[in-house]
């Protein structure tokens, strides 16, 4: 599937790269006549792709997986060049989860997705089996964020597919070459056509995939289109999955160690130039010897970032995505200052910093770059403590003990990710209990998301339901659950009533649940068992 280049037009949406602003690409948008028409042949295709077997659907991914390590090269090069983030961060950040999705998949899918027997064991319900039968949901539609434009959606769409659901992906408006090359690398992998449809375009387009009658709706995203892409998704009662983003949270106990915690959050803060919906936005150092020792070398290795054109080797961060981002960073920045807040290092102009390009280089590099800052003097007035930020700004605020420092990380409509840093793990463990987040690092962050082994997604107003890990990939099926009856006789429920079913049924609950004969044996399970034996077989 190759971009097509058209005239401008408003029905068009362009590539630009973030580093250069240079137009790679302009798109025509799928009109909304096809996005209803994508629906209709993605459920004819799920209707032979959900009797696939799931040994012939494992090969596919086998395949994609194959497609996948033959042109990582060039698959991390259009990431750099559409959203901007290093190339490192391409190959780490975009290519390793997708690979190690279809690896964990081909060893672990047949056992999650097996029918699962459930055991029952009140007597009453002898000579009854139970067992629990998975099956694809349908059409399985997805919104994705242009951040992580390849891993995002392409992690969710291999267990999708696996499930035997087909998918209908929205990439996002600035990432729309990437998605494009999704789509291309599903077909070239022989996965049925219709089985990964790309709808291109832009908030009116994404408007319209989550009007459509689907079996799930997955968006990543800012809380307020996840309130829009629900209250669309609530007319054909379709299931949702929200991740919406969050204002992740650090504690730094008194024994952390300085190098190792400060290199650790110096790249949760900056990577991706701060543009992760698990980026560390907020950080708060309980007080003690280390706490002035960790805040200076942090602040000199921000220094130390080489910022500039991602496609070199050497950068370390990259531009922002657009001047939208920009200046809400700029914005919260400049708001902080104006209310007291101290910049140690970072928040200069463009014109005070020297980029990171080849030498003798004449790339221009023109786009919206923003030195990797650290704030502290900050308060839970201000904004930079509050919403998010999606960029290079770490604000630091020191506290006085670890208690005051979980009341102010759960100060937060958000709930994605905290991380606690400390050499006491027991301390560390009892604090992780007491966060409101879905989950919780120690001595470590962001990584997580990247692994599908590990289940994924936040509390509050980050949003609902879990991608990755069994628990995502059983998100995207339907559980059925079978029971079956193969005894010959009738049971206790079963009409007719009358004194002897209901003295049947009394002395059974005795039997069962009488607490003076928990261990199997009681002064009145003779008596019991008598009764209920008696009344059962006379009352039929």
């Amino acid at each position: 599937m190759v971009a097509e280049i058209t005239a401008g037009a408003q029905t068009t949406i362009k590539s630009v790269n973030p580093a250069t602003l240079e137009v790679l690409a302009e798109l025509n948008m799928t009109p909304d006549a096809d996005i209803a028409q994508s629906l209709y042949l993605s459920q004819q295709t799920f209707k032979s792709w959900r009797e696939t077997s799931l040994k012939e659907r494992l090969k596919k991914i086998d395949n994609f997986y194959r497609l996948l390590c033959a042109q990582q090269d060039e698959l991390a090069r259009l990431i750099t060049k559409e959203i901007g983030k290093p190339l490192v961060e391409s190959y780490l950040g975009e290519l390793s989860g997708p690979l190690d999705t279809c690896v964990w998949l081909t060893k672990n899918a047949q056992t999650i997705l097996d029918n699962k027997s459930i055991a029952v064991p009140n007597p009453l319900f002898v000579g009854k089996t139970h067992y629990l039968k998975y099956q694809p949901a349908g059409v399985i539609g997805i919104i994705s964020p242009w951040n992580y434009p390849f891993s995002i959606p392409v992690m969710t769409i291999l267990m999708a597919l696996a499930a035997g659901n087909t998918i209908i992906l929205k990439p996002s408006e600035k990432s729309p070459l990437v998605g494009l090359k999704i789509g291309e690398l599903f077909s070239q992998a022989g996965f049925p056509e219709n089985a990964v449809t790309i709808i291109t375009g832009n908030g009116s387009q994404g408007h319209s995939v989550a009007n459509l009658d689907l079996a799930r709706l997955i968006f990543t995203g800012s809380v307020p289109t996840g309130s829009k892409i629900m209250a669309a998704a609530a007319s054909h009662i379709t299931q949702v999955s929200l991740e919406l983003g969050g204002k992740d949270a650090a504690i730094v106990l008194p024994d952390a160690p300085v190098e190792r915690t400060a290199r650790a959050l110096t790249w949760g803060a900056f990577t991706n130039a701060g543009q992760a919906c698990a980026s560390i936005e907020r950080l708060y150092l309980v007080r003690g010897n280390n706490t002035d020792t960790i805040i200076n070398r942090m602040v000199e290795l921000a220094k130390q970032l080489k910022i500039g054109d991602p496609l070199l080797e050497s950068t370390e961060v990259g531009p922002l995505i657009d001047l939208q981002q920009y200046e809400r960073v700029v914005n919260q920045v400049e708001e902080a200052i104006a209310n007291g807040a101290t910049i140690l290092c970072g928040a200069g102009k463009l014109s005070s910093f020297d980029l990171n390009t080849e030498p003798n280089s004449n790339k221009k590099l023109s786009g919206y770059f923003y030195q990797p800052t650290i704030i502290n003097n900050v308060n839970h007035a201000m904004k930079i403590m509050q919403e998010e930020t999606f960029g290079p700004i770490l604000p630091i605020m020191v506290v006085d003990s670890a208690e005051e420092a979980i009341k102010l990380a759960n100060d937060s409509v958000f709930g994605l990710t905290t991380s606690i840093w400390s050499t006491d793990l027991n301390k560390a463990r009892a604090m992780a209990s007491q966060l409101e987040t879905g989950i919780v690092f120690i001595n470590d962050c962001l990584y997580t998301h990247a692994r599908p082994e590990l289940p994924w997604g936040g509390l509050k107003k980050s949003g609902f339901g879990r991608s990755h890990s069994q628990f995502g990939l059983l998100d995207l099926v339907n559980m059925k659950h079978i029971a079956i009856d193969s005894a010959p006789w009738h049971r206790l429920w079963w009409y007719p009533y009358g004194p002897k079913k209901l003295k049947a049924a009394q002395a059974g609950l005795r039997l069962l649940h009488d607490k003076q004969q928990m261990n199997g044996f009681g002064p009145n399970t003779l008596k019991n068992l008598v009764e209920f034996v008696s009344n059962l077989l006379s009352s039929k």
